[in-house]
């Protein structure tokens, strides 16, 4: 089984059945005319991320049920999330060789994914720009990252707020979850693991949204 099909299988583990779920090496899809203009002035690794991930989104939008026109562009918006009919959820990551896309047309069921590669470097004072976070036992700041990430990725199409880690208290068990408190929305969990080389962080439900704070 190659590491994108372990990864898949990974994160069906965790996703409802409602939820589409594609991973894609990177290298894979191809650019709409549309798309590769956007992309014109970006380098190829970029170009070559992009066009993964807009595969990766397909895939998973259709196992979702929702019927997107095979030549209708997914244009970045000026936030750089994807431009996409209302009524559809999605979460995007892409590291390594890999992108993971999730989907889904629940209401109110936002979406947040993660992926690391667990061999990727870790600049000094890596674990001290990320905090606050602690495991219940031993544990990988990289991992605190990728769970930071997946939280961040879906509570922003809900409250359009900009984060730091420091807004993120986030607490990881060795068991495979993660639950934080989150500044200006409330408690959040989420699911993670390592496999096939990278730490996987999926995080999914309602987000509310404490303007206020």
């Amino acid at each position: 089984m190659s590491a994108a099909e372990r990864l898949l299988h990974a994160a069906r583990a965790i996703l409802p059945a409602d939820v589409g779920c594609a991973v894609v090496p990177i290298g894979e899809g191809r650019l709409l005319p549309e798309e590769a203009q956007a992309l014109a002035r970006a380098v190829p690794r970029r170009q070559a991320e992009f066009a993964a991930g807009r595969l990766a989104l397909r895939r998973a939008i259709a196992e979702a049920g929702f019927d997107l026109p095979e030549d209708r562009p997914v244009l970045p918006r000026p936030d750089r999330r994807p431009d996409l009919p209302d009524g559809l959820a999605v979460s995007l990551a892409h590291a390594g060789d890999l992108c993971i896309a999730l989907a889904s047309t629940r209401p109110g069921l936002m979406l947040g994914v993660d992926i690391e590669p667990v061999d990727a470097p870790r600049p000094e004072g890596f674990a001290d720009t990320i905090q606050p976070f602690r495991f219940r036992g031993a544990g990988d700041a990289l991992a605190a990252f990728c769970a930071k990430e997946a939280l961040y990725k879906r509570q922003y199409p809900v409250t359009g707020r900009m984060m730091e880690f420091s807004d993120l208290a986030l607490v990881l068990s060795t068991e495979g979850r993660f639950r934080a408190c989150v500044v200006g929305v409330g408690s959040m969990q989420g699911q993670w693991q390592e496999v096939a080389g990278y730490f996987l962080a999926i995080s999914l439900g309602p987000v509310a949204c404490n303007r206020t704070v």
